[in-house]
C-alpha cells in the first residue's frame, strides 16, 4: 500500500478535534481571550446553532448550522504561520503590554492602521488607498455588523483571522452577486451562507442530475460570474482553481465562488507567475492560471495566458475532471448549436486571447444559451 501524506489522507472532524475546538473557542471568549461579532450568538445566546461537521484534508473544519433563520456553514482553516500577534506589534510600539492596560482606546488607531496596511499588502491592490480608509476597511471586515467599541479580544481575533486572505477577499467583495454572504466571525471561525456544492450536481448519472434547462441557466450565471470577476472593487480577479467543488448554488439558484483561496487580483497573480525559473511554459503555471516561459532568459514572464471564461468553458462546461461538464450530454438540437463555440472557448491552442476574441466568445455563448433557455 502506498504511503499517504497527511495532506492527501481523508481526515475526520474527530481526528482534527473539531468539537474540542468549539468548546475551547467559547471558553476563550468567556475569559476575554478571543472575540468576534458572532461570539455572543454562539457561546451565550444560542442563536448560532451548529450540528454536523465535515473535515477537508487536515486544513479545514466546517460545521453546518443555523443563524437568524439562515442555513450557514461555520468554518476555520489551519492556523496562520509566521505572523506577528497584535499584542507584539503594539508592545513594540508602546513598550507596554496592551492586554494589561485598562484604557485600550489609544490602541485603536494603531490597530486599524495595521489592518489597512495588511489588507493592501496581502492583496497587492495599492489602489485601495484611493478608495478606502482604515476605518472603512474595518467596517467591511466587521460586516454585517456595525463597528462599535471593540475590545482587545475583538481586535486580536480579527487580526489573526485576516492573516488568511480568503476572509479578507470574501468581506471586501460582499457587493458581488457571485460571492457567498458572510455573516460574521468568532475567533478563527467565520460563518457563511450554506449552498449546494456544484460538485454534487451535474449531467452524470453518478451524482444528483440537474435538468437540462436548469443547467443552461446555471451556465448563463457562470458567464455573468466571468464578467463580474473582471470588474471587481479589487480590479480584475483571476480564478486559478476552477473546479465544481469550488462553486455552489444558492437558494435562489445563483452560482457563487465558495472557495476563493486561489482567486487573485492581477498584480498578485503576475507576481506568482514571474517567480519560477523555467525551460517550458508548463513550468510557469500557477494551478489553472497558465504562464509563459521566456526560454532565452529561463525565467517565467508576468504574462497570463488563460482567462476566467476559458477556464470555465474547459473545467465547468465541457469537462469537470472525470465527469462530463454542465453543457455535456445535451439534447441533440443544443449540441448542434453549442459544439463549435464550446470547443473554441475551452481550447488552449491559441492563448492568450485578445480582448475582442473574449468579447466575441462571451456574446456568442450568451446568445445561444439565452435561445436555449427560451426554447
Amino acid at each position: 500500500m502506498e504511503n499517504v501524506t497527511e495532506f492527501e489522507k481523508e481526515w475526520t472532524c474527530e481526528e482534527l478535534g473539531a468539537e474540542e475546538r468549539l468548546k475551547e473557542l467559547c471558553k476563550d471568549f468567556n475569559e476575554g481571550i478571543t472575540g468576534g461579532n458572532l461570539c455572543n450568538d454562539l457561546c451565550k445566546n444560542n442563536q448560532l446553532v451548529l450540528h454536523d461537521c465535515q473535515a477537508h484534508k487536515n486544513t479545514t473544519i466546517v460545521f453546518f448550522g443555523a443563524w437568524n433563520n439562515k442555513q450557514v456553514v461555520f468554518k476555520t482553516k489551519e492556523k496562520p504561520q509566521n505572523f506577528i500577534p497584535l499584542k507584539d506589534l503594539i508592545f513594540n510600539e508602546f513598550n507596554e503590554n496592551p492586554t494589561h492596560v485598562q484604557n485600550q482606546g489609544k490602541y485603536y488607531k494603531r490597530f486599524i492602521s495595521h489592518v489597512f496596511e495588511h489588507v493592501i499588502n496581502e492583496l497587492s491592490v495599492e489602489k485601495l488607498r484611493e478608495t478606502m480608509t482604515p476605518h472603512s476597511t474595518l467596517e467591511l471586515l466587521w460586516h454585517p455588523f456595525t463597528v462599535g467599541k471593540l475590545s482587545w479580544a475583538d481586535m486580536s481575533a480579527l487580526w489573526r483571522l485576516i492573516q488568511r486572505d480568503e476572509f479578507i477577499k470574501l468581506q471586501l467583495l460582499q457587493d458581488m452577486k457571485h460571492i457567498p454572504k458572510v455573516y460574521g466571525f468568532c475567533g478563527s471561525f467565520y460563518a457563511m451562507e450554506q449552498v449546494t456544492p456544484l460538485s454534487d450536481c451535474g449531467p452524470s448519472l453518478l451524482i444528483k442530475p440537474i435538468p437540462w434547462k436548469k443547467r443552461v441557466n446555471i451556465s448563463m450565471d457562470f458567464l455573468e460570474l466571468s464578467k463580474e470577476f473582471s470588474k471587481s472593487s479589487l480590479g480584475h480577479l483571476y480564478h486559478c482553481d476552477v473546479q465544481p467543488s469550488n462553486f455552489g448554488i444558492t437558494k435562489d439558484e445563483h452560482i457563487v465562488a465558495t472557495d476563493i483561496d486561489h482567486v487573485f487580483a492581477s498584480k498578485l497573480i503576475k507576481n506568482f507567475l514571474e517567480e519560477p525559473t523555467c525551460e517550458s511554459d508548463s513550468q510557469c503555471d500557477f494551478f489553472d492560471c497558465k504562464g509563459l516561459c521566456n526560454q532565452s532568459a529561463h525565467h517565467c514572464s508576468r504574462n497570463i495566458l488563460t482567462n476566467n471564461l476559458q477556464e470555465i468553458c474547459k473545467y465547468i462546461f465541457v469537462s469537470s475532471w472525470i465527469d462530463p461538464g454542465l453543457l455535456q450530454r445535451a439534447p441533440v438540437f443544443a449540441q448542434n448549436k453549442l459544439s463549435s463555440i464550446l470547443n473554441e472557448c475551452a481550447s488552449e491552442k491559441l492563448l492568450p486571447w485578445k480582448h475582442k476574441k473574449e468579447a466575441r466568445i462571451y456574446r456568442q455563448l450568451k446568445k445561444i444559451l439565452t435561445e436555449l433557455a427560451e426554447e
